[in-house]
C-alpha cells in the first residue's frame, strides 16, 4: 500500500503503524455503523452513517507524521 508524503511530496510504502492505525478506526466505525467524512465549504468533518467510500477516503489520508 502507497500513502502520499506531504512532506517530502512523494508516494511512500505506508508505514505498518498507520495501517495498523486505520485498520482500528475502520472497527469502531463498523462497530457503530458510523464513519468520517469531510465537509468542503468549511473544511470540517461529518459523522455520517458508514460508507465503504468514507473509509477508503479516509484511508486515503496524507502521511504527515514522518520525519
Amino acid at each position: 500500500m502507497k500513502s502520499w508524503n506531504g512532506k517530502t511530496s512523494e508516494f511512500i510504502q505506508t508505514p505498518l503503524k498507520q495501517i495498523r492505525f486505520m485498520e482500528e478506526i475502520e472497527a469502531i466505525c463498523k462497530k457503530y455503523d458510523l464513519s468520517i467524512s469531510h465537509e468542503d465549504q468549511g473544511g470540517g468533518f461529518e459523522i455520517e452513517k458508514y460508507s465503504d467510500s468514507n473509509m477508503e477516503w479516509l484511508k486515503d489520508a496524507t502521511i504527515n507524521w514522518l520525519y
